[in-house]
């Protein structure tokens, strides 16, 4: 009796094993968590995720649920903006007061200096877009810098590796940057032609667990090409045929980046090189990571470069977009093609409108990533009920990403308006100051509001329970995705 008591217990014990060994975990892990100190909505929707079914969010909290990492970076190795309270402080006292107080904000959370003197262009066609980085590439004379989330295996990613390869054989110095799990498929033999002509390539945060902890949840989302130094092709699109190329493509996403000529380049290859070097331990040069800054207003168009990830506690992306809102008189533009805020944006946003501002949240009708538009429909009910106004586009996928605010200060860079961008992505932007660029971006926006329709009230608050409740749902553990 006893034995055969004994052997069914070794039995159950046997059968669930996985499901003890994840609640065991889940014991230890929970604790953990709330003391990361993390977003409340982030905290709870781990906390749930591995109480509820420890099997899986065990596993997944391993895998994602990392979010800090020690990055060599500016901030550590060669002093900070913010410790220099004057640095661009003649620029910034030219401009309009609002402007004054986030070119402020920004400097001091860590980021760099305004400067002008810069010629910035708007890109928003694919194949403009393909032209011109071609024709950068071709006239670069001392060296190519790229990062990028995506490098695709297609003729987009093939003709830029044959030019990289190409350059690199001609003695110009060629790096190329790739984010571990976005260019997943084009690594190794894919970018082997650039190697053998002498190039560089890095991997940023490889998968591999035993390489690095916690690695998968935190990707490199910015996109960066710098050609001789002094200018920077930067913005949404990853380099493959979804967002640009030589001909028209069907499934073409409508995309946007710009070109930066002038002294804020520098600013953009600083950030290259501090992911650079991280991800393959080249020596810093301290004159490429802290160029000096400019002390006296020019011509041109002005502009602040914006870096941030995780391995920057003060969040200046997030901090500057969520003070330019709370600063909005008039006007408020969004584009973004995914849209899952945290509750402060979502207020922002909201009083902005109810205050009597033009809200307008521009996204695409459907998204590539079903769970993530859940999450991010659950807030458009209170957002349109306080007078924000919703528009979806209509010919496709939407991916460009931009922020413009009473006409007077544009973002645009490669960050989304939601949870990931702003607290686990490295993203770059840059915030806009002169009226030239403003009205260049909001043109742009102009353009794709053309192609949008607009959504009403009852039409988001008409839907069916069970597609509400799945929003709700994935509202709850959007912070997980």
């Amino acid at each position: 009796m006893v034995s055969l008591f004994s052997m069914d217990i070794s039995q159950w014990i046997i059968a669930h094993s996985l499901e003890i060994a994840g609640y065991l975990l889940a014991i230890i892990l929970i604790p953990r968590i709330l003391l990361e100190r993390r977003h409340p909505g982030a905290t709870i929707a781990w906390v749930l995720a591995i109480g509820l079914v420890p099997y899986l969010g065990v596993p997944l909290y391993f895998l994602m649920g990392g979010r800090r990492v020690k990055k060599v970076s500016l901030r550590k190795d060669w002093g900070r903006w913010d410790e220099n309270p004057d640095a661009g402080s003649t620029i910034i006292d030219s401009f309009p007061p609002d402007n004054q107080k986030i070119a402020q904000l920004l400097l001091r959370t860590g980021t760099f200096p305004p400067n002008t003197n810069n010629r910035i262009t708007i890109i928003d066609d694919g194949i403009t877009a393909y032209e011109t980085l071609i024709n950068l590439l071709k006239g670069a004379r001392t060296s190519i810098e790229i990062a990028t989330f995506i490098l695709g295996r297609d003729e987009v990613g093939k003709a830029l590796v044959r030019i990289l390869a190409q350059k690199a054989q001609e003695g110009l110095e060629v790096r190329l940057l790739l984010d571990a799990l976005g260019s997943l498929r084009t690594r190794g033999r894919f970018v082997q032609p650039i190697l053998d002509s002498g190039g560089k390539v890095g991997v940023f945060l490889p998968l591999l667990p035993l390489r690095r902890r916690w690695s998968a949840n935190l990707r490199n989302h910015r996109k960066m090409t710098l050609v001789d130094g002094d200018k920077a092709f930067m913005g949404g699109m990853n380099l493959a045929r979804e967002y640009m190329g030589p001909r028209p493509y069907k499934n073409r996403w409508k995309d946007v980046s710009m070109i930066i000529a002038g002294p804020a380049a520098r600013y953009v290859r600083s950030i290259f090189w501090q992911d650079w070097s991280y991800s393959t331990n080249e020596s810093l040069d301290p004159g490429v990571l802290c160029p000096v800054p400019q002390e006296l207003p020019g011509d041109g168009n002005t502009l602040q470069v914006v870096g941030d990830g995780p391995d920057v506690p003060e969040r200046p992306l997030y901090s500057g977009v969520l003070a330019a809102l709370n600063r909005a008189k008039e006007s408020i533009w969004v584009v973004t093609p995914y849209f899952v805020p945290d509750d402060a944006l979502s207020a922002a946003l909201e009083l902005a409108a109810r205050m009597g501002c033009d809200v307008r949240l521009i996204m695409p009708e459907k998204s590539n990533h079903p769970l993530v538009d859940l999450a991010g429909h659950s807030f458009l009910v209170d957002l349109l009920h306080a007078g924000v106004r919703l528009f979806h586009y209509q010919p496709g996928m939407l991916h460009a990403k931009l922020i413009a605010i009473d006409k007077r200060l544009a973002v645009v860079g490669s960050a989304n308006m939601d949870i990931r961008s702003f607290q686990l992505n490295f993203e770059i932007a840059t915030f806009l100051y002169d009226g030239e660029s403003v009205k260049e971006v909001l043109d742009v926006m102009n353009s794709i509001l053309h192609e949008c329709r607009e959504v009403s009230r009852e039409e988001i608050a008409g839907k069916s329970k069970i597609r509400k409740f799945s929003e709700d749902i994935c509202r709850v553990f959007s912070p997980v995705f």
